[in-house]
């Protein structure tokens, strides 16, 4: 038993004759044997009470000046005028406010999935079409449904989970406490976890298993089955059915085993019994109106608990969905044009429309009270997340709206809403601390809860007063990482030191988001997608001299490169 565990049975009082208040001795060392962060340390667990906090519960209620307090991981009262204990550390949250901690309804953060023992025939290959190919060629030939085809039932994320894995700090620093999690590779994927975004690999688990997870990816090509779309729906229909028939021969043969052949071992079909007996959520693709019909309609014939995903057409079918009662999971990366595209060719109508109109699938959803929550997609950091939800709010999602399905809509999704989704006593104490509204493009969070660890953000260091001392309005040539790399920034620089424009690198465009010149030093911060599925922020800083510059580029925290610049012709602009 480790030290947390024991701690938290002393103090439901398992072993008698302890005070309470020994508690903080005993789980002091608790923090550093679970190594929560590799560059931040939890404070122990046992008490807290954030005092003259404003607090947005999750369920309708806002307190305006009230107090939350934590004991060893739960949260123990909520309200104006609650009693603090003698040993909680109290902390004044003054003119901040505490929201449920947020829950990311569909990811792969923390999760495990290179090399090792594959993840059976789906086969992803990082978006290069050669790759994919010797992928599948080193596959099984499959050339029926008893070969069981790019189905890997059996997968539970709970195993592939990697606490390490620095995208967990970088999602619970954004005010992330939860995500289900799920494998991505095959038919049928594997099986997705609730977890939080904190402890080691057993202590993140939630709720293992909490759905299964089905896409619409063939097994290997036309040279194997199922080789086509039909195949795969085809595919799918005829393992419900044999996991029904398997469960129907099991119960004759255990009633009646004398002269009867045993049941078949087959590990494929004990899950899919499992998700349909349980009630599992099973999350299918559902992008567009005749996918989120045929979602719908392989539920019902196959006696799966559907939860569509994606849903960027769902705008066009939110009072059906709401009638069908099938949950929803909206892909909060919002449809762009291609930036590889021929910039002469033109788009077709349906693009046009689904671009225009994706963002308005949450307002309708929300009007046509259907069930729904966000998640991710392809947009890889927080920061990237908030901004396409705060999108979906200028096109007509409530504020109210937005909150729930970050929140407490995940977690009635994949049944854990007894346990998380609002500050409520009872409820683990996963929080969020924010200096303002979460969808305020300028709020900063400041503190997370995980199971009662407090995880404190250091304050963002103020922009630098002093006004610009350089011009560095125009273009510059930039030469990254002893030339290995060319981009050009076009620059504009307001009267007070702040910069736009972009920056035109080998990957495509980069919008600057974010950037400052002070004095002869420059901060710039750019958004860029690097890959298929793979946006990160990009932070460039250096110095100015002349027309030349220098500095450090952090490629989303993961990678840096030394840049060198200057402006073409010799400084002529």
């Amino acid at each position: 038993m480790n030290r947390t565990a024991l701690a938290r049975r002393l103090a439901g009082g398992v072993v008698p004759g302890l005070l309470l208040a020994s508690l903080s001795g005993l789980a002091a060392p608790a923090a550093a044997d679970a190594q929560y962060m590799p560059s931040q340390t939890p404070v122990p667990p046992p008490f807290f009470a954030l005092q003259n906090a404003r607090i947005v519960t999750g369920t309708g209620a806002v307190i305006e000046n009230g107090t939350v307090v934590i004991a060893n991981g739960l949260i123990e009262a909520v309200g104006a005028d609650v009693d603090i204990p003698g040993e909680a550390w109290v902390i004044d949250v003054t003119d901040l406010t505490v929201y449920p901690g947020l829950f990311d309804g569909l990811s792969q953060v923390g999760l495990e999935t290179e090399g090792g023992d594959g993840l059976g025939a789906g086969g992803g290959a990082g978006g290069n079409p050669f790759a994919f190919l010797v992928a599948q060629g080193s596959q099984p030939r499959t050339v029926s449904p008893e070969d069981r085809p790019a189905t890997n039932s059996w997968f539970n994320a709970a195993d592939m989970l990697n606490s390490d894995a620095d995208a967990i700090e970088t999602w619970r620093s954004g005010g992330f406490t939860n995500a289900l999690v799920a494998p991505d590779d095959g038919i049928v994927t594997g099986q997705g976890v609730v977890v939080n975004l904190a402890g080691d690999e057993q202590e993140m688990v939630v709720k293992a298993p909490a759905a299964l997870r089905v896409t619409m990816s063939g097994a290997g090509g036309f040279r194997s089955f199922p080789g086509s779309l039909m195949g795969v729906i085809s595919y799918i229909r005829q393992l419900y059915l044999d996991a029904e028939h398997a469960r129907q021969y099991e119960a004759s043969y255990m009633a009646n085993p004398s002269g009867q052949p045993r049941p078949t071992y087959d590990r494929a079909l004990g899950p899919v019994q499992d998700a349909i007996a349980g009630g599992w959520p099973t999350v299918m693709p559902a992008n567009e109106v005749r996918q989120i019909r045929r979602a719908i309609k392989l539920g019902r014939d196959t006696g799966a608990r559907p939860v569509l995903q994606g849903a960027h057409e769902a705008y066009e079918l939110a009072d059906e969905i709401a009638a069908a009662g099938v949950p929803v999971l909206v892909n909060v990366d919002w449809p762009e044009r291609n930036r590889d595209a021929d910039p002469e060719a033109e788009e077709s109508l349906s693009s046009l429309k689904r671009r225009a109109y994706a963002p308005t699938t949450p307002a309708r959803l929300e009007e046509a009270g259907a069930e729904w929550a966000f998640y991710s997609g392809s947009a890889n950091s927080p920061r990237a997340m908030m901004d396409n939800v705060r999108t979906a709010i200028e096109n007509g999602l409530s504020e109210e709206a937005a909150l729930e399905a970050l929140t407490s809509a995940p977690a009635r999704i994949y049944g854990v809403d007894a346990m998380l989704g609002s500050v409520e006593a009872g409820k683990i104490a996963n929080l969020v601390v924010a200096d303002g509204s979460l969808f305020d493009e300028d709020t900063d969070i400041r503190m997370v809860f995980v199971d009662g660890h407090k995880f404190e953000e250091e304050a963002p260091e103020p922009r630098p007063t002093e006004p610009p001392a350089v011009d560095m309005n125009g273009t510059w040539l930039l030469s990254l990482n002893n030339d290995s790399q060319e981009a050009t920034a076009e620059l504009e620089v307001s009267e007070d030191g702040t910069i736009s424009g972009t920056i035109q690198g080998e990957r495509g465009e980069q919008q600057i988001t974010d950037g400052w010149v002070s004095g002869n030093e420059f901060s710039i911060t750019a958004s860029a997608t690097m890959g298929p599925g793979m946006e990160v922020e990009i932070v460039y800083t250096g110095t100015v001299e002349g027309d030349s510059i220098e500095g450090n580029a952090s490629f989303g925290g993961m990678r840096n490169m030394d840049f060198t610049g200057a402006r073409p012709g010799g400084g002529v602009r």
